[in-house]
């Protein structure tokens, strides 16, 4: 009886204890017992052990904690502060000592300009930073404003608008007659045949551009937007992300690898002939070989032409993406490969396909318009002693200053009077 009781008393005061207790694995202790029959069913089975708990205390703060935490962020503000005089130490003293040295330098006049120039709101330093060029679209055009006033009076005077158009047609007329390769073409005496020109009046100014840097004034150093150039903003742009260039590599490759394994293929005749390729690459190649381009050399005239044949009946080419084609002033078109070559068939095609695309996507760098300046776009029509030219033109026409501040040209078609069969 006493035995029961012991142990019922000691399942009560097991169950008194709160589970909540958190409690710790301790290492099991194996209980050894001697197996000293030689029987297999009078052995007596080993039992797995069973691990024993113990309740872990409470922890209790020590009330030196907060010190370690105090000091670390000490030790963080005072070494971000060290390294923050080092770097003004290193990097900004010695530029603000150059300034300070340039200055004592200057004549009395230089430094009033510079004063003058001072009030105009320049800091003394500006550090750009790449990839923070923004374009900022600027507000329309009020009636109020001059250059308004002068879209109204150039939309009067109708005898400008000819002279606009006229002008802008002979200016792309003499930059045909000084390219050399298109005086052979066309077979010389160029001139104008007809024009498709309209004046638009664009209703807001061209866009400005920023960069952003640290600026140094004597306010301070601080964060910034500076006014950056047009143009260099274009270079800059152009440099950081060479579109045209990816794309001219990754033709190449394409086209290269692409005739290496049909090459391959059809050495270890492991597939049928490739099925004709209908990109605008292997059609303007293709189109290429069947005028004779290669024959011809590069950029060469006309080939020999049976008397009386029939003039070339103008089949409209589609215009091209990104009308109109960035080209410099009057250079319309660059010259085509020449046939000419010793290079391996595979590379030279793959070179042909990649200037084929660099052409397309080159867009060179063009002096933006200024503030006013009429827009005139439109087609242009030459014609010469062998072939009729048909060029796409834009053009910006400064009002103020009676003179087209940029032109760009792409080439439509060119189309021989005289041209013989594709076979013949």
């Amino acid at each position: 009886m006493l035995p029961r009781a012991a142990a019922a008393f000691g399942r009560a005061s097991n169950a008194l204890i709160p589970a909540t207790r958190q409690r710790l694995a301790a290492r099991p202790q194996l209980i050894v017992r001697r197996n000293i029959s030689l029987l297999p069913w009078k052995r007596n089975k080993v039992q797995e052990p069973l691990p024993v708990y113990f309740s872990r205390a409470p922890s209790q703060s020590r009330p030196g904690a907060w010190r370690g935490r105090l000091g670390r962020v000490a030790f963080t503000t005072f070494a971000l502060y060290a390294c923050w005089q080092i770097f003004a130490t290193v990097v900004f003293d010695p530029l603000l000592d150059w300034a300070e040295h340039e200055w004592d330098s200057l004549s009395e006049k230089e430094k009033q300009e510079m004063e003058g120039f001072a009030e105009e709101d320049e800091p003394i330093l500006f550090l750009p930073f790449p990839f923070t060029t923004k374009e900022v679209q600027q507000p329309p055009y009020k009636g109020s404003d001059p250059e308004w006033a002068m879209f109204l009076a150039v939309n009067k005077d109708q005898q400008l608008q000819k002279d606009i158009k006229f002008g802008l047609a002979e200016v792309i007329r003499r930059g045909v007659e000084r390219n050399p390769a298109y005086v052979r073409l066309l077979g010389g005496n160029i001139k104008l045949k007809k024009m498709w020109l309209d004046i638009i009046y664009p209703p807001r100014p061209p866009a400005r551009h920023f960069i952003s840097g640290v600026v140094v004034d004597d306010d301070g150093i601080y964060w910034g937007d500076r006014p950056i150039d047009s143009l260099a903003a274009s270079h800059l742009n152009m440099a950081i992300y060479p579109k045209a260039v990816a794309m001219t590599v990754w033709t190449f490759v394409n086209f290269l690898f692409k005739q290496t394994a049909q090459d391959v293929a059809k050495a270890l005749g492991l597939g049928s002939a490739p099925p004709e390729e209908t990109t605008w690459q292997s059609v303007a190649l293709n189109r290429w070989r069947e005028q004779g381009w290669r024959e011809q050399g590069a950029f060469g005239g006309p080939g020999k032409q049976p008397a009386g044949a029939p003039a070339q009946q103008p089949q409209p080419d589609k215009q091209p993406a990104g009308f109109p084609i960035q080209t410099a002033g009057g250079d319309i078109l660059g010259t085509p490969f020449s046939g000419e070559s010793q290079l391996d068939p595979r590379i030279q095609a793959a070179l042909q396909a990649a200037s084929l695309t660099f052409s397309k996507n080159w867009q060179p760098a063009m002096q933006p318009p200024n503030r006013g300046c009429i827009r005139v776009d439109g087609l242009i029509e030459l014609q010469g002693k062998a072939a009729v030219m048909a060029v796409y033109v834009l053009g910006w026409y400064d009002p103020k200053q009676r003179k087209f501040m940029g032109i760009q040209t792409g080439l439509k078609h060119l189309i021989q009077l005289k041209q013989r069969p594709a076979g013949g």
